[in-house]
């Protein structure tokens, strides 16, 4: 079984993602900000990340890039209802899905990159 970590801070996201990886066979770990999802990322074996990019403490620009150095072969998914803030500077992340987007838009996104 694949894991999810699931960074965001808006625990309604948080609950919906997870209850929608869990009904597809993802084992799925959260985390309410940066700093709590990195320390999860290095206490647990990580397939695949979902990471906001507005979050307090760490945002998600400055968490995409610490686990790309620890883990470059980790895909992060940024999923965000902000895309603007990806033309402005230059993110380390493997694809992009908008909030705003279907769901099945973000799963079918996880489950190619949790198998490649």
């Amino acid at each position: 079984m694949k894991t999810l970590l699931v960074v965001d801070d808006d625990e309604s996201i948080r609950l919906l993602l997870r209850d929608e990886f869990c009904d597809n066979g993802y084992n799925v770990v959260t985390a309410v900000d940066g700093e709590e999802g990195l320390v999860a990322f290095n206490e647990q074996h990580i397939d695949v990340v979902v990471l906001d990019l507005n979050m307090p403490k760490l945002t998600g620009e400055q968490v995409a890039a610490k686990l790309k150095r620890k883990a470059p072969q980790v895909p992060v998914v940024i999923y965000t209802a902000n895309p603007e803030r990806l033309e402005k500077q230059e993110i380390a992340y493997d694809s992009l899905v908008y909030k705003s987007s279907d769901l099945e838009e973000l799963v079918a996104k996880v489950t190619h990159l949790a198998n490649v």
